[in-house]
């Protein structure tokens, strides 16, 4: 394991943890913008770390593939097929910003 390899490894928890920390405690306690940002920064980081762990020889494409996804998820594109999976009894739930 190179150190590049740790520093990563380090920085993947540390997210990890953050998002954890924030979206079961911060988020109660302050409920603000800031919260919600930290959640995006966090998540945007560890969804394409874990996702190259699983495809390593692809690790541009997962994170422009998860960048491009976030913003899917964010914009008001989606709305319908969201609209769809909540009226089939599928609960799912986000936030615009």
């Amino acid at each position: 394991m190179n150190n590049n390899t740790k520093y990563f490894r380090f920085f993947f928890l540390l997210s990890i943890l953050c998002l954890l920390l924030n979206d079961f405690f911060l988020k109660e306690i302050f409920h603000n913008q800031i919260t919600g940002k930290l959640s995006d920064f966090s998540g945007l980081f560890a969804f394409p770390y874990f996702i190259s762990l699983l495809f390593p020889k692809n690790v541009k494409l997962n994170y422009i593939f998860s960048g491009v996804l976030f913003i899917i998820w964010k914009s008001d594109f989606i709305e319908p097929l969201l609209v769809f999976i909540q009226n089939i009894g599928i609960g799912v739930n986000r936030t615009v910003d």
